[in-house]
């Protein structure tokens, strides 16, 4: 999500004062936290929510929540001028989250037709393993799009610092054969590095 280019202030009120505890109050909303971009390029935030179940957004506390939206909401989502949002069906799950992670690492891809099963298991068997072994790398969770217009495939990862992508073992992790055969034959790719703005 990019804020409005002149009240880059008033959206981040308006989240933190209003759309986050909003939806945090609604039942199966389990947390919700906020990043701001730590590259240049791409998206300028991120919000990542987890929830207890997708039925969640189909409850009427949550449709409640779009059908009567406030003025103030309604005035920012007018003004916005990218929301990308997208809802995700966890695939693999990661070891008990340590709390809130200063960084989150963001890697989306879409596999050949045919590919996915393959794709899954590279994650699951090599490439989650691999990166847990480097220093700072906190948790890995792989998410399959279920709404949205985003890559097939959503992996969050959490990480300590920016620093872990210089550790020899973050260079093993993106060096195998099948990392490698999976990377050239991914029809999309996105990668993007944000970190927590609390």
């Amino acid at each position: 999500m990019n804020p409005p280019a002149d009240d880059e202030a008033g959206f981040n009120a308006w989240y933190d004062d209003e759309h986050v505890p909003n939806r945090l109050a609604v039942a199966g909303f389990l947390s919700g936290r906020r990043y701001t971009a730590a590259e240049d390029d791409g998206p300028r935030y991120l919000a990542l929510y987890d929830l207890e179940t997708l039925d969640v957004l189909q409850g009427k506390a949550y449709q409640r929540l779009i059908d009567e939206r406030s003025e103030r909401e309604k005035d920012m989502l007018a003004r916005i001028p990218m929301i990308d949002r997208r809802v995700l069906q966890l695939v693999i799950d990661g070891q008990p989250s340590t709390g809130a992670p200063p960084y989150q690492l963001i890697v989306c891809m879409t596999p050949p037709a045919g590919g996915e099963l393959d794709f899954v298991s590279w994650y699951r068997a090599e490439h989650i393993r691999m990166l847990l072994e480097v220093p700072g790398w906190r948790r890995v969770r792989l998410f399959q799009q279920v709404e949205g217009d985003g890559p097939a495939f959503m992996a969050v990862h959490e990480l300590e610092s920016p620093a872990v992508f210089d550790h020899p073992n973050y260079e093993k992790s993106i060096a195998t054969p099948w990392r490698q055969r999976i990377r050239s034959s991914v029809l999309r790719y996105e990668r993007n590095l944000f970190k927590a703005l609390r």
